[in-house]
């Protein structure tokens, strides 16, 4: 045995007794009700930091990984907490929630950004993805349980910015390059959702995922207003944004990539008038529409023959648009749309074709129109499954089942003459005006 002599045996006396007053201070803390823990909603402070509180997440002698985890893997310890019992967002039940489909990878299906609940994970500030196809999501894919906060999302001219839930953790710019914080909300969706990394491909055109970054770029002909404000400033489409049933819209507005894929529990089935606010956290973990959709949006499949218009294959357009011009056969110009056909073809024609219902069938279509064979790729026209459409505006280009006319190369729309040079739901339109 070695005999401490003097100030050695005094010195370690003293970490000795430092050690116990540790460790009776975090049982205090523990348990008192007024204690900093006790008070505090959220262990996950930048600042401030006590001992106990990094304790929720780490032990010194018993951690089963490197970073000191108190268990592995990273999601099953996240979800300790945020399962309703120890934080106020229950995201477990939200993985658990039985109205969610099984996602499908034959038919690009998902519902979820699904976690591994049996490895561990790395921390999100590592870039995993960039030109590799490496598709997965872990709670640290999105979220540096560090530095979150409740600082909400705010809107600027650029896009929103992260609210404090995604703060301080990485992503990709709108020019596709590693961006570690990121500035905006959307630069963490386009880690994953850009060509910054390998993207899912398929020959048949709904269920090839395509590069969002390309897609947002304000400098495309027409886009969905995420990274600027919209091209579209006409009186129109400022009526139209007047008459959404939830988010309130100008044409100056930026909008977030979770207006539209979010927590469709905070929305309603159907959409309630209102509620949440645009700058909630609408995080979309999971979701019973496909593509984590907000709200319910038809898209693959064609109308049958006869069969009537429904409000709710078009409750995600009708969050921000008024749907007025849409459920009415009238063909009167109206002051709330700039096409005034709108009606006519979502309720007027429920008998003109002979095709069958698979949108990505050319020469499909038998019964009324859904929105998106006139506008097919939603984002922008920049990627559009025809080329001829890519520089149209007002976000108009035709879905694979519109074909162009004998001896035209693509199906053709003029917003200059108002006119289309197509065949769609087996009737020709020659250069018909509107």
């Amino acid at each position: 045995m070695i005999r401490l002599q003097g100030a050695h045996r005094t010195a370690a006396t003293a970490a000795a007794a430092a050690v116990l007053a540790l460790a009776a201070l975090l049982v205090l803390s523990a348990l008192a009700p007024g204690s900093a823990a006790a008070d505090t909603p959220s262990p996950h402070l930048s600042s401030g930091v006590t001992t106990d509180r990094c304790a929720a997440c780490h032990r010194a002698h018993t951690a089963q990984d490197d970073r000191l985890q108190e268990s592995v893997p990273e999601s099953a310890l996240c979800f300790s907490c945020h399962d309703g019992t120890g934080a106020d967002s229950n995201i477990a039940a939200e993985y658990s929630d039985v109205t969610v489909p099984a996602d499908n990878p034959a038919t690009r299906s998902y519902y979820a950004h699904r976690l591994d609940l049996t490895s561990t994970h790395v921390s999100g500030l590592v870039d995993e993805f960039g030109g590799v196809l490496n598709r997965h999501s872990a709670c640290g894919d999105c979220h540096n349980p560090h530095s979150v906060n409740s600082d909400p999302s705010q809107e600027t001219a650029g896009g929103w910015t992260p609210s404090g839930a995604l703060t301080s953790i990485a992503g990709v710019s709108a020019g596709v390059a590693w961006q570690n914080p990121i500035s905006f909300e959307y630069e963490l969706c386009l880690k994953c959702h850009s060509r910054y990394t390998v993207l899912l491909s398929s020959s048949t055109p709904t269920y090839a995922k395509s590069d969002k970054a390309a897609e947002i770029d304000p400098t495309n002909a027409s886009y969905h207003p995420i990274a600027a404000p919209g091209t579209n400033t006409t009186p129109q489409l400022q009526n139209s944004l007047n008459g959404g049933t939830l988010w309130q819209l100008s044409t100056s507005s930026t909008i977030r990539c979770t207006q539209c894929h979010g927590n469709y529990r905070l929305v309603g089935d159907p959409p309630a008038t209102g509620v949440p606010a645009s700058t909630e956290r609408l995080a979309p973990h999971t979701s019973r529409y496909r593509s984590l959709l907000i709200a319910n949006y038809r898209d693959r499949e064609l109308k049958a023959q006869t069969e009537v218009y429904d409000t709710n294959d078009f409750a995600l357009c009708y969050l921000c648009h008024s749907e007025a011009p849409f459920s009415t056969t009238a063909d009167d110009p109206r002051a709330d749309t700039n096409f005034r056909h709108h009606g006519k073809h979502l309720n007027g024609i429920g008998d003109e074709g002979g095709g069958g219902t698979d949108i990505n069938v050319a020469g499909a279509g038998q019964g009324n129109a859904v929105c998106t064979e006139c506008h097919f790729e939603l984002h922008s026209t920049n990627l559009s499954q025809w080329t001829g459409n890519r520089t149209y505006s007002r976000g108009v280009n035709f879905a694979p089942n519109v074909q162009p006319r004998p001896a035209y190369a693509y199906p053709l729309w003029d917003a200059g003459t108002r006119t289309c040079a197509l065949v769609c739901h087996g009737v020709d339109h020659d250069n018909k005006s509107y």
